[in-house]
């Protein structure tokens, strides 16, 4: 699991979205403070939102997947995959590994964004109870983060196609910021796209909404994909 952990830190993609993240926050932290001083804090809790949550998005579907299908595609697979090692234990070690990693880069996000808040802020007083509702949303952050990862990772792993994946798993992620939570009703399409793929917990928020149903279907949707990522290696001799 080390070497796979090393793999994504060393990787400087994981680095540079990252820092594209934080850069655009550093931007509008700057013009709220000038034009908006006054509600600078409540739009810094908002970063999960919208600049963390889609930076996030784009970590583990650019960076983070990309092991689960990188050795075919560089055509050492037959390589990796005659050995003990190659088979069941380094899938699962990259799983373990890329959920450290999801969860390192959603810490550094929280902990960017806190920092460019206090700095760009001078001596705007901090509201009352700030601190603890940010952790509180980070804490579910960490939570959808990983849920997301694991979710492309399975997807990833069935298809060996990174990009097929990326399409698959970013296209609810993506729709679910265009639909508007006011209008939707129980149990229709698009409400399940809106809190059916981590983008809910992604931005900081805890669905409220039936949640023994999300409970389920969670767990259905992550067991599902699990088993059929198992089945695929079973088919392709890999366990």
């Amino acid at each position: 699991m080390k070497t796979e952990l090393t793999r994504y830190f060393r990787n400087s993609l994981y680095w540079l979205v990252l820092g594209a993240g934080l850069s655009v926050r550093v931007v509008l932290a700057y013009f709220d403070f000038q034009t908006r001083s006054e509600a600078f804090w409540s739009l810094s809790a908002e970063f999960w939102n919208k600049i963390g949550s889609v930076t996030l998005g784009f970590l583990v579907l650019l960076v983070l997947i990309r092991l689960f299908s990188a050795d075919r595609e560089t055509g050492v697979f037959p390589v990796i995959n005659s050995t003990a090692y190659g088979r069941i234990t380094l899938f699962r070690n990259r799983l373990i590994a890329g959920s450290i990693a999801a969860s390192a880069g959603a810490v550094l996000l929280a902990a960017g964004n806190h920092a460019l808040s206090i700095l760009i802020s001078g001596r705007l007083p901090q509201p009352d109870g700030w601190n603890h509702a940010w952790f509180r949303s980070t804490a579910i952050v960490l939570i959808g983060t990983i849920g997301f990862f694991l979710f492309a990772a399975f997807v990833c792993d069935s298809l060996k196609n990174q990009p097929a994946a990326m399409c698959i798993c970013g296209a609810p992620f993506a729709f679910s910021y265009f639909i508007n939570a006011a209008v939707l009703k129980k149990f229709e399409f698009f409400w399940f796209v809106r809190y059916g793929f981590f983008a809910e917990w992604m931005r900081g928020r805890r669905i409220g909404v039936t949640p023994g149903v999300w409970g389920v279907w969670y767990a259905l949707l992550l067991g599902g994909l699990l088993l059929a990522a198992i089945h695929q290696r079973k088919e392709r001799k890999e366990l």
